[in-house]
C-alpha cells in the first residue's frame, strides 16, 4: 500500500510542478477574459456611485476617494490568479478547499507510467491490480480517486 501512496504522491508533485500549482498569486488577465460583463458592471456601478456622491450635499471628496480606492483595490485583486496545490490529504475530503479547487481527484487521470508502476509493483495487492484493469477496460482511464478507493476504501486520506 505504501508503494501506491508513493506513486500517487509522485504524480501529484508532477501535476503541481507542471501546472505551477504553488499557492502563489500571479498577475493574470484570466478573470477579465472570462468575466468581462462583471468587470464592466463594476465600473458602471462605480460611475453611478460617483454621480450619487456629487449630487448629494452630505457626500463629497472623502466618499469619492474611498469609492475610488475600493474599486481600484478590487480591480487589482481580480487580476490576481492563484493556482492551489493538489494534496494527497485532500482526496475524498469535503471542506472549503473543494469550493476553490474542485474535486480534482475525480477528474484528473493518472499517467500511463503511474498505472504501469502500480500494476508492476509486487507490494500492491492483486485485488487492487484487478480493479485497475477492470476500470481501464470499462472507462479507459483511471483517476486518483479510483486508485485511492480501491486501495484504502473508506479510510480518510489524512489517516493513510
Amino acid at each position: 500500500m505504501e508503494d501506491v501512496k508513493q506513486i500517487l504522491l509522485r504524480e501529484i508533485d508532477t501535476l503541481n510542478r507542471e501546472e505551477q500549482r504553488d499557492n502563489r498569486p500571479r498577475f493574470s488577465f484570466n478573470f477579465l477574459k472570462s468575466h468581462p460583463g462583471l468587470w464592466a458592471s463594476m465600473y458602471v456601478c462605480y460611475a453611478l456611485t460617483v454621480a450619487l456622491i456629487f449630487t448629494t450635499e452630505f457626500l463629497g471628496w472623502p466618499a469619492f476617494w474611498g469609492a475610488t480606492f475600493f474599486v481600484l483595490l478590487m480591480s487589482g485583486l481580480m487580476l490576481l490568479d492563484v493556482n492551489p496545490r493538489y494534496r494527497f490529504e485532500d482526496i475524498d475530503t469535503l471542506d472549503l478547499r473543494v469550493c476553490y479547487n474542485g474535486e480534482w481527484y475525480y477528474v484528473r487521470t493518472l499517467s500511463d507510467k503511474a498505472i504501469q508502476d502500480i500494476l508492476a509493483s509486487s507490494q500492491v495487492p492483486d485485488n487492487v491490480k484487478q480493479g485497475i484493469q477492470k476500470l481501464l477496460q470499462l472507462k479507459g482511464e483511471v483517476d486518483f480517486y479510483d486508485v485511492y478507493h480501491l486501495t484504502w476504501g473508506q479510510k480518510r486520506a489524512s489517516a493513510v
